[in-house]
């Protein structure tokens, strides 16, 4: 008795099912890992919480200055 295309896909539906679902939250933490990296080092605005480059002295989001200017 052979097994037709219908049978073997229910066969192994099971298995493709926990397949997607490892792959799915593999790319999720992969995502997650790579917002992380840009994040790292990066600073937040304190008045719109927009991340910069940590040596800005102006948020390129709201364009309020970080820093007080002060002389030598």
């Amino acid at each position: 008795m052979f097994l037709g295309p219908t049978e073997i896909l229910l066969c192994l539906a099971p298995f493709m099912m926990v397949i997607f679902s490892i792959g799915v939250g593999l790319a999720a933490q992969n995502m997650m890992l790579a917002r992380h990296e840009r994040e790292r080092g990066q600073k937040k605005c304190p008045s719109c919480k927009g991340l910069l480059n940590p040596e800005a002295y102006v948020c390129r989001f709201c364009r309020k200055e970080l820093y007080e200017y002060r002389r030598a």
